[in-house]
């Protein structure tokens, strides 16, 4: 049994931002360029943003920057590879401008392999012709320590 003391340290998180646009294009996960609304059978998985090995996500949010104009629906998801739904679900692409959806955070935190934050974009019916949107995810590394707090 080890004897505990008082931690001294500490980190600053750090937050990644993933700006987006209707009519951006991406290479999918199956290598393949696709628009993200523009062309509403352009569904696909893109990966995003990379997290190191023992990130553990602790917040984030995706945020409405200019509606999301066109299809009859028009939403993204945000996950892992391990889970396309990990962190939000059906995030609604047309919501009002400065509308925002904090991540969930229920699913096991600790990224332990490194999986790279991933993005599906669908849209139904007709083509998206505005929006700009953002994804901001915040984690902090384990066992990783940038400040140290005197006694």
């Amino acid at each position: 049994m080890a004897l505990l003391k008082k931690t001294r340290s500490a980190q600053t998180p750090l937050v990644a931002e993933f700006v987006f646009n209707f009519d951006d294009t991406m290479v999918d996960v199956a290598g393949v360029t696709k628009t993200l609304g523009s062309v509403y059978t352009d569904a696909g998985n893109f990966e995003v943003i990379p997290l190191p090995v023992n990130a553990e996500v602790i917040g984030g949010e995706v945020q409405v920057q200019v509606q999301g104009v066109g299809p009859t629906a028009y939403s993204v998801n945000v996950g892992d590879s391990g889970s396309a739904t990990k962190y939000a679900s059906g995030f609604d692409l047309k919501g009002a401008v400065g509308a925002r959806t904090a991540l969930t955070l229920t699913a096991a935190a600790i990224n332990a392999s490194g999986l790279d934050i991933r993005m599906a974009v669908t849209s139904s019916v007709a083509n998206a012709t505005a929006g700009k949107w953002v994804l901001r995810v915040m984690y902090v590394i384990r066992d990783r320590a940038t400040e140290v707090a005197s006694t």
